[in-house]
């Protein structure tokens, strides 16, 4: 019997509550739907290859050896909001004392939301490397008021003949 009593104030209350006008919330919650331990700019410079020419091919003219590097940018926006890359140079510097070898100015970058950006580099150095064994590309940009560089992993320059 204690059962029934128990059911039957049950359905009296949730028939009450039920009937009741409904109201807003006063209170309204933000859903976080970014993670913000994710930084929004995620960066990748690799270079690719790097030869240097010695020789020059039969009938060209005598200005060798010629520098050559490959570089690839990857930029990745993990946020939903557009961001404005500053981009200033890509350079190619010797790994053991930073030289420039070659520079290379690059235009702004503009990422829509989720965006993943890639670019690839030609750069050619018509006085070679200078005896140079070891190099790095390096990206410099600003962003969010504040510049940046990051580098590649460091690889050795390839002579062909």
């Amino acid at each position: 019997m204690e059962v029934r009593v128990f059911d039957y104030l049950f359905l009296i209350a949730s028939i009450t509550l039920t009937s009741l006008p409904k109201t807003e919330s006063p209170i309204q919650t933000t859903i976080m739907v970014q993670n913000t331990q994710q930084p929004a700019l995620s960066l990748n410079v690799n270079l690719l290859e790097v030869y240097e020419t010695l020789i020059p091919p039969p009938g060209a003219v005598e200005n060798y050896p010629v520098g050559h590097a490959v570089v690839r940018l990857r930029l990745e926006n993990s946020t939903l909001n557009h961001l404005n890359i500053n981009a200033q140079k890509v350079e190619l510097k010797q790994a053991d004392n930073n030289k420039i070898l070659i520079s290379q100015v690059v235009q702004p970058f503009n990422l829509a939301g989720l965006q993943i950006f890639e670019q690839g580099f030609y750069l050619t150095n018509a006085q070679g490397f200078s005896g140079a064994k070891k190099v790095k590309a390096v990206f410099t940009y600003e962003f969010h008021g504040k510049s940046y560089s990051v580098e590649s992993p460091i690889l050795d320059v390839v002579p062909t003949l």
